[in-house]
């Protein structure tokens, strides 16, 4: 059943109920009128130390293109795999320094130069001389993004650099979920949240319970004894399915927060009301984009140094709670019907990353995660991009400077003998601002345009 529930579209449903007479001819055209393109939502999550999905991680993919399981640091995510898209490993910066200071500016923008150390941000921070893809997104909707930061920093600032303008200027965050409540969130009608709204979609569900309910109501009021407490248990069980049934509906402004954020909660806590108030912005299209950082919130001793650089089971088991999280949150957007007839989920590109593939540091092979965005991407398969290798290859891969030339990308790889992804971070990036509706002829910098990933 929930196959057909998630191929089945609004359209093809409400045609068919009028074929088999339970919906007239007439109702069918008024809710086909109905019908509207919703918004394609985008929402960037860039996880500190990554998702281990990485060409050195010590846990790996499994299996082939359609028939595929996370491990077991990401077990989570299997449950929900068929919304899944996993790009197997892209090309990033391809040079150390210190990767997570280098990889803040670039993670979404896919601009920042060769050889560049610092700023007058930070001094362990260059800045990114592109915009990033959620400012993109910003301009082209016209709404907001919804910035916000799970104590995902370095060294001496409060949230990561990963949001620019077109003037490299950096783009803030909400540091706390009480800020992102007081200053977004604190004043949205209260208007029941999950209540159904008069929408065409929730008169469809009204118009097939009453067909199913009219007879044995009928039969109720003729009856009597044994016969009419059996059709009234009856009438409640079906009152109970309906119930569960109804849809929420997205764009009804009535979407709440399950509950209000408080001073001082811990950084977990934060995480859970940053998705809420992520869902329903979203649902009550307040924005179609949102960016959200999550760093090293889980009171863990030396858990950079002895557990992420190391991939310890102990930095598996953050990544396993952090994967349970967003498939909770991929089920919630997937329990709301959005304006098309779709799911929220459908329309909604969740893109799971972070400034370094793994806690060893990767840049060079960086897996990416997409959740969702069934109604405009193929979902349900691992994408393995084109390989590049060859010492002639790989040194000719090439990068803007911060001298106004280009320099070699890669650095201390042993190009005799590495395989890398001939796609990079950009590629991808590029792709996914054109699914959303942006005409992106390139994104970042021009030599990091190396072809499609997801078109």
């Amino acid at each position: 059943m929930s196959k057909i529930n998630s191929t089945i579209s609004r359209r093809d449903l409400i045609k068919s109920l009028a074929g088999i007479g339970l919906l007239s001819s007439v109702g069918a055209e008024q809710l086909l009128a109905q019908s509207s393109s919703a918004p394609y939502r985008v929402l960037l999550v860039a996880l500190q130390h990554g998702w281990g999905i990485s060409g050195n991680s010590n846990q790996k993919m499994s299996g082939e293109e359609y028939e595929f399981s996370f491990p077991t640091g990401l077990s989570p995510l299997n449950a929900i795999k068929q919304h899944c898209v996993v790009v197997d490993s892209l090309l990033t910066l391809g040079q150390w320094g210190n990767n997570h200071d280098l990889s803040y500016a670039d993670i979404f923008t896919g601009g920042v130069l060769h050889g560049a150390s610092s700023s007058a941000y930070d001094s362990q921070m260059p800045l990114s001389t592109k915009p990033s893809l959620d400012f993109l997104l910003q301009e082209a909707s016209g709404k907001p993004t919804l910035r916000l930061s799970a104590a995902y920093r370095s060294w001496g600032v409060q949230y990561h650099p990963i949001s620019f303008d077109r003037s490299s200027n950096v783009l803030p965050f909400y540091t706390t979920a009480l800020d992102a409540y007081n200053s977004v969130f604190k004043n949205l009608p209260d208007s029941g949240g999950g209540t159904p709204i008069d929408s065409g979609e929730a008169r469809l569900v009204d118009s097939i319970f009453s067909t199913i309910k009219n007879p044995a109501l009928r039969q109720e009021a003729a009856l009597g004894g044994n016969e009419r407490e059996k059709i009234r248990r009856y009438l409640e069980a079906i009152t109970s399915v309906e119930d569960k049934r109804k849809p929420i509906v997205a764009f009804s402004g009535g979407h709440k927060l399950a509950n209000v954020p408080v001073r001082g909660q811990d950084r977990f806590k934060d995480l859970e009301h940053y998705l809420d108030m992520i869902k329903v912005a979203f649902a009550n299209n307040m924005t179609t984009s949102a960016v959200l950082g999550i760093g090293d919130i889980h009171p863990i001793s030396q858990f950079h140094h002895d557990h992420a650089h190391n991939n310890t089971q102990v930095w598996w088991d953050t990544r396993q709670e952090f994967a349970a999280t967003i498939a909770n949150f991929a089920n919630s957007l997937a329990a709301i019907t959005d304006t098309d007839g779709r799911t929220l989920l459908d329309n909604t590109l969740i893109v799971l990353t972070g400034e370094v593939g793994d806690g060893t540091h990767d840049v060079l092979s960086k897996g990416h995660i997409l959740v969702g965005g069934g109604s405009r991407i193929q979902t349900g398969r691992i994408l393995k991009t084109p390989r590049i290798s060859g010492s002639a290859n790989l040194n000719g891969l090439m990068r803007e400077n911060i001298s106004g030339g280009t320099s070699k990308q890669l650095a201390w790889v042993n190009t005799n003998t590495a395989v890398l992804g001939n796609r990079t971070n950009a590629d991808l990036m590029r792709d996914i601002g054109n699914i959303a509706g942006l005409n992106l002829q390139e994104f970042g910098l021009p030599t990091q345009n190396k072809g499609y990933v997801l078109l």
